[in-house]
């Protein structure tokens, strides 16, 4: 019994420092043009996603398909909007030109708090809203070059992280001691351009969200 309270702490006691270390490789740098949330936000028109979630709550594991449409009203603002193959909706979410935030619609099961809460931030972060102008700092990567451009949240904060092309490859979220969202971009994306391919792990939430861009070559004659 020992010997098992042992192990099990040793490898709480790892997965913590594990956690502690995640962005420990990063060093500050002083760009010339540090890349401002105006540079990084995209230019959205209209974009549909063939979007898969799947996850697990307690013992129940879920899975929802459908099609995202993320479209831009003009005067209207920001919407996005999940419905099945079916044409019913998931969810319907807005945002204003001042990014003020606005649910139009959502099922009953998808309708908690802490779950809108949620999936407003991913698409907040995606779309580059509510984020201060300028970056708290530019830190850039020992392992592989890759430059992280941190924004500062109410909770936590966000990297926008580039490679050497100046091609965004992904997202963060984190707090001090962990990463709790991660986005990943294939391929990288250039800016102010929606990725072609995006996989969302919420590490905490215990599901992803994965999107992949319907093109005009996709759609059936």
């Amino acid at each position: 019994m020992r010997c098992f309270l042992s192990a099990s702490l040793l490898l709480l006691l790892l997965l913590l420092s594990c956690n502690r270390q995640a962005y420990r490789d990063l060093e500050k740098i002083q760009p010339a043009q540090p890349l401002s949330s105006a540079a990084l936000k995209p230019r959205l028109d209209k974009a549909l996603y063939r979007c898969v979630v799947d996850g697990k709550f307690v013992f129940k594991k879920f899975h929802l398909s459908g099609i995202l449409y993320l479209k831009h009203l003009g005067a209207e603002g920001d919407r996005v909007v999940f419905q099945s193959e079916m044409g019913n909706t998931f969810f319907d979410f807005g945002w204003n030109n001042k990014d003020s935030f606005r649910v139009y619609n959502i099922i009953d099961q998808m309708n908690k708090p802490a779950l809108i809460k949620t999936l407003r931030k991913d698409f907040e972060l995606l779309l580059v809203k509510g984020l201060g102008g300028q970056p708290e700092g530019v830190y850039q990567s020992a392992k592989d070059r890759a430059t992280y451009t941190r924004f500062n949240l109410a909770k936590g904060f966000t990297y926008y992280i580039t490679n050497s092309s100046s091609m965004l490859t992904g997202i963060d979220n984190a707090d001090e001691k962990r990463k709790v969202v991660t986005m990943r971009f294939t391929p990288p994306s250039p800016l102010q351009q929606l990725p072609e391919t995006i996989n969302i792990r919420h590490l905490r939430a215990h599901f992803t969200i994965d999107l992949k861009k319907i093109t005009p070559d996709d759609t059936p004659e």
